[in-house]
């Protein structure tokens, strides 16, 4: 390829030039995007400048030229360039690697062959067998590197190829016999080279704009959807009222993916295959409605909705943008006056797994569909909502709940003043004490009974005055006992407060200041006494001058005389018997019946008791008779209180016994036991009347002062209620017990107990 040496000097500089762009090119945009293709190019650029300064520098510093040095530089050049631009065409860098090392060692054992074969001298031509085995070595790199351009032509562009093909053209003439333009098709390809890494430089700006373009679009995305994030989330916590973030919450997420409406449809509490829409947003034509309270309220079945029911219960996003999809819906805006439906994107709406409902996005008609982003907008907007939702129905029933409690306490403290201002209305005082027997409650009654202002009294201890109440119970024998409170008389009870399960919560004590009744009680007993003594003298006497003149002391006397002095004689002992009553009824109240124990004939006393009541059984033509037997052992007691004991049996018997009846009076001697568990003798003596008979549940009462059993006899039987009651106490206050038995048809039996005396 001989040449001029101003010639060959020019072609050197262009192709060190060439290099020396390719270098700069590529060896920048490798130190900027850091691609291996570049660092490719630029070790390609850089061995072609070196090779050629290197070419341009050795004859200067006196060291001849290498024999076929331009074969092997072009050789060199076309390895190197085949490897850094075609290395993508095979399917490994390794071999890219193999490629480059074959090429390179071909060029050298070409050059090789051609020093031995010739000579070391570059005057010396190096023989026929060079001028065919460079053409033939440069024919096959060019080769490989046309068939690897060809083998992947979509990842290279046109000049590449081009680049190799003039290349080859130009070795191809210098075959021919145009040796000048195998170095001007050299020459020719290095620019397309440069043009091919400066167009590769563009397109990598063009992909890193468009890269750069999506990152900002995404970036752009994502900062609308951090906004939309940002409103929907101030849209749910800027109130608590379930209505109110439904409301901005159908308007929020409706905007942020460029919804035409929004429902909310939450799930009924009464059924789980039943919604109704809480809330809706809609926007279509020219105006905006906004309507988060529907006119009324719209119930969603489920079966009637199969892509809602299936987002539900799957808990799963659906995107309906087919009409068979979403025309379903079009009875819901059917049923809320709406137009006609469009693509939709169902989302449920759950919170630890627990579905609450879903929200129903979508656009009017076919104008547009939902994407992908949508979708994800959307699910990652349904989690404030859920959370909001369920917040809100959690403030709802606390709400709720703070206000029936509210409304509790308010009837609470109602009932609470109405009781204190009862309380305190009372004339009775009352006293409540803790568990701890703490006085913690006492109302003004109460202070001016005990005589204790009510700060003084509260924290007292409830002994003193459970004590007082106990000891005169004992000594009185009464449910509601009478005690001495300074200089007052004061009645009062108390009683443990407990819970239906048993549990102790307090005390409570209820006072009366009884001291002008115990005042005009003792002065009523002590006047009855009075009068009762009085009238027993007169009455003995009337008796005694009866009987007289009945056995005849003042002379003989007719039938009607003595009858009159019969009656004169009963009415006497009715009188007397009226009298021992009430005499008995004060000593009751007064707790001082007294009882002058002697031995006392039962036999006697009954008979005298029989006898005295003939006249009354006459009346009534009735049989009045006894039976005791003789022998039987004297009872201890009081005859006279005996007596009376027999009066009133004996009197009840004869008021409740019908006419032709029957009243039997016996006694008997019996061992029974006593308190102290040992035998003890008594007398028993009963009284049995073929009468009416009294209920098992009046039996008990019968002995209670003024009470009268319901019968046919009660009215006509008349009496003042006492008798029973008074032949309990004596009874009682001789050491023995009274009772009844009764059997319907048959009659009552009255029958009570006095010690014998004993030998």
């Amino acid at each position: 390829m001989p040449a001029p040496d101003t010639a060959q000097t020019a072609f050197h500089l262009v192709c060190a030039a060439a290099g020396l762009v390719l270098l700069g090119m590529a060896a920048n945009e490798w130190r900027c995007v850091r691609a291996d293709e570049y660092r490719r190019v630029a070790l390609a650029a850089g061995i072609l400048l070196l090779s050629r300064l290197a070419v341009l520098a050795l004859p200067r510093v006196g060291i001849a030229a290498v024999p076929c040095q331009e074969w092997i530089l072009e050789g060199l050049g076309l390895a190197t360039f085949t490897w850094a631009y075609l290395h993508k065409a095979l399917a490994r860098p390794r071999h890219a690697t193999l490629l480059l090392g074959g090429s390179v060692a071909l060029v050298a054992g070409v050059a090789g062959a051609c020093l031995i074969l010739g000579s070391w001298r570059a005057e010396t031509a190096p023989g026929p067998w060079s001028d065919t085995a460079w053409p033939a070595t440069l024919f096959l790199l060019h080769g490989v590197a046309l068939g690897l351009w060809l083998r992947r032509r979509p990842l290279f562009s046109w000049l590449l190829g081009m680049a190799f093909l003039v290349s080859a053209l130009g070795l191809v003439a210098g075959l021919l016999g145009v040796p000048g333009l195998v170095a001007y098709g050299y020459l020719a390809s290095l620019p397309l080279f440069v043009v091919e890494t400066y167009r590769g430089i563009l397109a990598d700006l063009r992909s890193f704009g468009d890269e750069l373009r999506t990152v900002a679009e995404g970036t752009l995305q994502q900062t609308q959807d951090m906004a939309f994030l940002l409103e929907v989330g101030q849209a749910v916590t800027a109130s608590l009222d379930l209505p109110v973030v439904l409301e901005r919450v159908s308007e929020a997420v409706a905007r942020a993916v460029n919804a035409d409406w929004a429902y909310i449809l939450l799930l009924a509490n009464r059924d789980p295959e039943e919604l109704y829409v809480a809330a809706h947003y809609g926007w279509w034509g020219r105006r905006m409605a906004h309507e988060s309270r529907p006119r009324r309220q719209a119930l969603v079945r489920l079966p009637e909705f199969p892509l809602l029911r299936h987002a539900i219960l799957r808990r799963r996003q659906v995107l309906a943008n087919q009409p068979e999809e979403y025309e379903q819906f079009s009875r819901l805006h059917e049923a809320l006056a709406h137009p006609q439906a469009g693509p939709a994107l169902v989302q449920p709406i759950y919170v630890q797994e627990k579905p609450l409902g879903a929200l129903v996005l979508g656009k009017v008609g076919q104008q547009g569909t939902f994407g992908e982003a949508d979708a994800r907008l959307c699910l990652a907007l349904v989690n404030q909502v859920a959370t909001s939702i369920d917040n809100a129905r959690l403030y709802q029933s606390v709400d709720e709940q703070a206000r029936h409690l509210a409304e509790l306490l308010r009837v609470r403290e109602q009932e609470a003043t109405q009781r204190q201002a009862i309380l305190e209305s009372i004339a009775d005082g009352v006293v409540v004490a803790s568990e701890a027997e703490e006085v913690v409650l006492a109302n003004a009654a109460a202070e001016r009974i005990l005589g204790m202002p009510r700060e003084k009294l509260i924290g007292q201890a409830i002994r003193r005055l459970y004590a007082a109440l106990l000891q005169s119970a004992r000594s009185k024998g009464s449910d509601a006992p009478v005690f001495k409170w300074g200089d007052r008389e004061v009645m009062g009870s108390m009683a443990p407060v407990r819970m239906p399960d048993g549990t102790l919560l307090g005390y409570v004590a209820v006072f009366r200041d009884v001291t002008r009744e115990q005042q005009a009680e003792r002065a009523k007993s002590s006047f009855i006494a009075t009068v009762s003594h009085e009238l027993r003298t007169p009455l003995t006497s009337i008796k005694g001058y009866a009987e007289l003149m009945a056995a005849g002391a003042v002379g003989a006397i007719s039938p009607q005389q003595a009858r009159f002095l019969e009656i004169v004689g009963h009415n006497t002992e009715r009188m007397v018997s009226l009298i021992n009553n009430l005499i008995a009824v004060s000593e009751m109240e007064r707790g001082t019946i007294t009882v002058q124990a002697r031995p006392v004939d039962i036999k006697g006393v009954v008979e005298d008791a029989v006898r005295s009541r003939q006249p009354q059984a006459g009346e009534k033509q009735l049989s009045l008779v006894s039976s005791v037997p003789p022998g039987l052992a004297p009872a201890r007691g009081d005859p006279q209180h005996i007596r009376q004991i027999l009066d009133n049996l004996l009197d009840n018997a004869l008021h409740y016994t019908p006419c032709q009846g029957r009243v039997t009076v016996w006694a008997a001697e019996a061992s029974l036991e006593s308190d102290s568990a040992e035998p003890q003798a008594y007398v028993v003596v009963s009284v049995r009347d073929t009468g009416v008979s009294i209920a098992p549940e009046d039996q008990e009462k019968i002995f209670e002062r003024f009470y009268r059993a319901e019968n046919a006899l009660s009215v006509e039987a008349g009496g003042t209620g006492m008798g029973l009651a008074i032949a309990r106490s004596l009874v009682e206050a001789h050491g023995g017990r009274i009772w009844v038995e009764s059997e319907v048809g048959v009659g009552s039996t009255f029958s009570f107990t006095i010690p014998a005396a004993r030998p």
